[in-house]
C-alpha cells in the first residue's frame, strides 16, 4: 500500500532496492482458530490457473508439487496441462485426449521419476499513459527462473532461481539474483497433508498470475516476490482443502525490524466439481513497515469463489477487507473475473476491480481489464492486456492506460 509518509530512517537493506480498527487481536485469534480447525478436521481431490476448475480440476496439489497451486508441475501435471490448455492443430484437433507431446525440455529428456526439473521464461512489452502524456514503452522481463522439485517417498523439497532486469524485488538474493521459494517438507496420511518448512508463497485468496490486481497488491499475496519464510501445514481432501502458514519473516530483507511475523492461511469448500468457495485470514506484525516505515500491524480478511456454470465460462471473485494499525486506516480490495474458452487454448478475460487503501483522505480506485490468451504451442502462451485504470491520490485521481503484450515459456 502507498503512503505519503516520509521518514529520516534508513530504508531497509537487501540487494535491490524496495519497490514501491475494524479489527483486532480477538478477530486476528479468532481467524486463526478457524482456519486450524478447518485445517485438521476438513475432509483431496492446475496450474496458477484458476479457471482449471472448467474441466474438474478444483484442487490444486494433483498437479503440483505446491499443494495450494503454481510452480512445478508434478509429472500427471504436466501431461494433464498439454492435454487441456494448448491449441490443437491438424488430426490432433480431433483426439484431444491423445498422448502429451511435451515433457521436460519438450521430451528431449527424461529424468528420474524422484526429480522434477522446471523453468519459467516470462518477457513483457508495456506501453502505458499516465493522465493527459503520451504512450511510453518498455521491455520488462518479468520472470527467467529455473525450478526443481524432488520428490520421493513422504520427502518433498523444492527450491527456485533466477534473475530480473528491474530493481526492487523482495525476492533479491543479490543484485538481479532472485530465489522466490524454496522450502522442504513432509507428505503423510496418503499424501492428505503436507508439512514444510522454507520460503513459501502466502496461502491465500485465489491465486493467479496477475500479481499486479488489486487484491494481490492490498494483502501482498502475490507469487512475484512476497512469499516468506515460515512453516506451513496444508490439508486437500475431496470437499475441501485448507493451508495454514506460521510467517517469521522475510530473511531476504533486512534489518529485522523491517520483518512482518504472523500467519496467513485460507479454507475452500468445492460443493460440486464446477464451484468452490473459501475465506481467507492473515494477521501480521512488523517493528518498521516495509512501505510505512512506523510499527505496524497489518491484517487482511476476505472470501473468494471460483465456479464454472458451463464449460467455456469461468468466474472468479474475490474481496478482502484489510487494516493497517499504523495509520488506524481501514480499507478493501476486489477483484471478478470472467473467463471464456470459446476453443481449445484460446481464452477471452474480462475483470473489473476496485480498492479503497484507507484513510480519511483516501479515495476509491477502480480498475477494468480486457485480455486475451493463447497457448498456442506446448509450453508457451502470449497475452494480450488493455487495461484502463483511475487510481485514487488523496481527493484527486489519476488515469492510466495501459497495453501489455507477454509471451510465457515454460520447461
Amino acid at each position: 500500500m502507498d503512503s505519503t509518509l516520509s521518514f529520516d530512517e534508513e530504508p531497509p537493506t537487501r540487494a535491490a532496492p524496495l519497490r514501491r480498527r475494524v479489527s483486532s487481536r480477538v478477530v486476528g485469534v479468532a481467524a486463526l482458530f478457524l482456519l486450524c480447525l478447518g485445517v485438521l478436521l476438513a475432509p483431496r481431490t492446475a496450474h496458477a490457473y484458476p479457471w482449471m476448475i472448467r474441466h474438474e480440476y478444483t484442487g490444486c496439489g494433483t498437479c503440483h508439487v505446491d499443494p495450494s497451486g503454481g510452480g512445478v508441475l508434478t509429472e500427471y501435471g504436466s501431461d494433464q496441462g498439454d492435454i487441456w490448455l494448448r491449441t490443437r492443430y491438424g488430426a490432433s484437433a480431433a483426439d484431444p485426449d491423445e498422448t502429451p507431446a511435451a515433457g521436460f525440455l519438450w521430451g528431449a529428456v527424461k529424468p528420474p521419476a524422484w526429480l522434477l526439473p522446471s523453468g519459467s521464461f516470462r518477457s513483457l512489452v508495456l506501453a502505458d499513459k499516465v493522465g493527459n502524456a503520451g504512450f511510453a514503452g518498455q521491455l520488462v522481463l518479468m520472470q527467467a527462473d529455473l525450478r526443481a522439485a524432488i520428490v520421493t517417498g513422504g520427502f518433498r523439497a523444492y527450491a527456485s532461481a533466477g534473475v530480473v532486469n528491474v530493481d526492487g524485488s523482495a525476492a533479491s538474493v543479490s543484485g538481479g539474483f532472485v530465489s522466490r521459494e524454496y522450502w522442504a517438507g513432509w507428505s503423510f496420511a496418503d499424501d492428505a497433508f503436507l508439512l514444510r518448512a522454507g520460503r513459501i508463497n502466502l496461502p491465500f485468496g485465489i491465486r493467479q498470475i496477475e500479481h499486479v490486481f488489486y487484491v494481490r497488491r492490498s494483502t501482498r499475496t502475490d507469487l512475484n516476490d512476497t512469499q516468506q519464510h515460515g512453516l506451513a501445514l496444508s490439508y486437500s481432501g475431496a470437499l475441501v482443502r485448507a493451508e495454514v502458514m506460521g510467517i517469521f519473516g522475510n530473511y531476504q530483507v533486512s534489518p529485522d525490524a523491517y520483518r512482518e511475523r504472523g500467519y496467513s492461511g485460507y479454507a475452500e469448500v468445492t460443493p460440486t466439481s464446477r464451484a468452490a468457495f473459501g475465506v481467507s485470514s492473515l494477521v501480521t506484525h512488523a517493528a518498521r513497515d516495509l512501505f510505512l516505515r512506523l510499527p505496524n500491524t497489518r491484517q487482511a480478511h476476505g472470501l473468494f469463489a471460483r465456479w464454472s456454470p458451463v464449460a467455456p465460462l469461468v468466474i472468479l471473485g474475490e474481496a478482502d477487507l484489510v487494516h493497517q494499525s499504523a495509520i488506524s486506516a481501514t480499507g478493501y480490495a476486489t477483484m471478478l473475473q470472467a473467463d471464456v474458452e470459446p476453443t481449445r487454448g484460446v481464452h477471452l478475460i474480462a475483470t473489473g476491480e476496485n480498492m479503497k487503501e484507507g484513510g480519511v483522505s483516501s479515495g476509491t480506485s477502480w480498475s477494468g481489464w480486457l485480455g486475451a490468451g493463447w497457448f498456442f504451442a506446448p509450453h508457451a502462451d502470449a497475452r494480450f492486456d488493455f487495461q484502463k485504470e483511475s487510481r485514487a491520490l488523496g481527493a484527486t485521481h489519476l488515469n492510466n492506460t495501459a497495453l501489455m503484450l507477454q509471451l510465457h515459456v515454460y520447461l
